[in-house]
This record gives C-alpha cells, structure tokens and sequence, in this order.
C-alpha cells in the first residue's frame, strides 16, 4: 500500500512587503511568505501520528510550501525536493477584475484560463504527471506540499461535484465531504494506492 498525503498550508501573511519595481505579479506569489499561524500549523505537522512513517518530502518551488516542509524534512532527516509541477495555478492576466472573479469562472469551466494563465484542466494534467512519477517511486508514504487550487484541481478528477446556496464548488467521495466550498487554514487529504491503483482517499485535516 502507498499513502499520498498532499497538504496545503493557506496561512499566507498579510505583511506588506515591498519588491524591487520589475518584480513580476507571478515572481510575487511564488514569493509570498507564511504568517506566524501558518509557520506554527507548518510545525504541528511533526506532531501527527498519521505522518510517522513518512520516507519523502515533496514541495512546489513557492516560499509557502518550501517553508512548509522544512519543518518536517529537517525533523525527519528527509531531503526536500522541490518539483515545479505541485506549484500553484497559473493566474495570468487579471486585467481589472479581481480573483473572485477567476475563481468563480474556473469552478464551473475548467477549461476557461486567462491569457497567460493555467486553467483547471491544465493544472490537473501536472498534478496527475507528478502523482504518476510517485505511484512509480519506491517510496511508500510520502508528504507532498502543494497549494489550494493545485489540490483542488486533482481532486476534481475523483470527486463528485455540485454548487452550494452561494453558487461555490462542492466536491465529495463516497458521501464524505472533500471540499466544502473554502479553504482551510490547511487542507490535508490521504490518497491511498494499492498497486498503482487508487482505493480511496480522505480528509485529515
């Protein structure tokens, strides 16, 4: 059996930092550092029982995920690998409309995308392309830190899907709640495989 345990630390700080003046919208978000809530949820991860047997540790290349798993590899005596293909989905080009707007559009289209940007599909072809290389991996319980939309893409694929009374996405699995219609201030979901077959997966936090 191997166990996949994709998180998503949310607790992004709100601290106003100042970048140079060509510093690109996208090089912004990959940069966005975690608050103190979110360095502490980041450090109680070492504490669930759930994780003892982790072998491997995965992060996308944003500061958020890398300052996520830190914590866990250097505990655990594990090699941080970062692997672009957990990073976050691709904005683009907003214009003068806000993410709402985006991420209203994206829940019910997953093919619409901005200029310059990835759509849901999208997202999801590179999550499944980096799930694959791990199904293939020797490893057998791995920590793979991602972000919100990037998990929500993969989980689309398994799920079923339906809107709430506010018209957001809902995702479920065998009656259980996946995804409620927000983010948490970390969202961890177990994949389990039985010979590079998925048998089911769950909320743990």
């Amino acid at each position: 059996m191997k166990h996949l345990y994709f998180v998503s630390n949310n607790l992004i700080s709100n601290l106003r930092v100042v970048y140079p003046k060509d510093t690109s919208f996208k090089s912004v978000r990959e940069q966005a550092i975690l608050s103190s809530e979110g360095e502490e949820k980041a450090k109680e991860l070492m504490q669930l029982k759930i994780l003892e047997k982790i072998d491997a540790v995965y992060t996308s290349k944003y500061y958020s995920a890398i300052n996520t798993g830190k914590y866990f590899a250097e505990e655990k005596g594990l090699d941080l690998i970062i692997d672009e293909r957990l990073n976050e989905r691709v904005v683009g080009d907003l214009g003068s409309n806000e993410f709402r707007y985006l991420k209203g559009m994206q829940e019910h289209d997953f093919n619409y995308k901005l200029k310059e940007g990835e759509s849901i599909n999208e997202v999801q072809k590179r999550m499944e392309d980096f799930l694959l290389d791990m199904l293939l991996s020797a490893d057998t319980n791995i920590l793979i830190v991602t972000h919100n939309i990037a998990l929500l893409s993969l989980l689309i694929k398994y799920c079923n899907k339906g809107y709430n009374l506010y018209d957001r996405l809902i995702l479920d699995y065998h009656d259980e709640v996946i995804f409620d219609g927000t983010f948490h201030p970390m969202d961890i979901i177990e994949f389990v495989y039985d010979e590079n077959k998925c048998v089911g997966f769950r909320r743990v936090m």
